[in-house]
């Protein structure tokens, strides 16, 4: 450095740094594409953490809306007679294959934040809920 320029103590005591690199301010995302900058605080942060659905709602095309059509439906002729069978393995009623199978992809669409998840029934969790509801333990849940 030369004897012009001003140096200044870094506030954590450790090294020093020429005046005038200050840190300039982040209001522009360094790379196109980037996440844009959060408009909405702390709340709103905690809000669209909490329910996904208001980040990628806004955003949701016609495009989106017809491929996902052809994969509820597809999924949906699926899991009607799996939820079913399922239910008959629990040694249930049917209907309640059909409320697991459904209820929870509704809930998810709202509080769910992972594509890529199993929800509703499976064979290992009906062998297991047969297996609690046969093993005498049916007083506990009401019955």
């Amino acid at each position: 450095m030369g004897d012009t320029d001003k140096v200044t103590k870094v506030p954590n005591g450790e090294g020093t740094k020429p005046d005038g690199l200050e840190k300039p301010p982040m209001d522009v995302a360094l790379v196109p594409g980037g996440p844009p900058a959060n408009k909405c605080g702390k709340v709103g942060k905690h809000v669209k953490k909490k329910f996904p659905i208001l980040s990628w709602l806004p955003k949701y095309n016609l495009d989106c809306a017809v491929s996902d059509v052809i994969a509820g439906v597809t999924v949906g002729l699926t899991v009607i007679p799996q939820g079913i069978a399922y239910a008959l393995v629990a040694g249930l009623e049917p209907q309640y294959g059909l409320y697991s199978a459904f209820m929870g992809c509704f809930a998810y669409c709202f509080f769910g934040s992972c594509k890529d998840i199993t929800i509703g029934p499976t064979a290992i969790m009906s062998l297991m809920t047969g297996a609690v509801f046969k093993g005498g333990s049916l007083a506990l849940y009401g019955k």
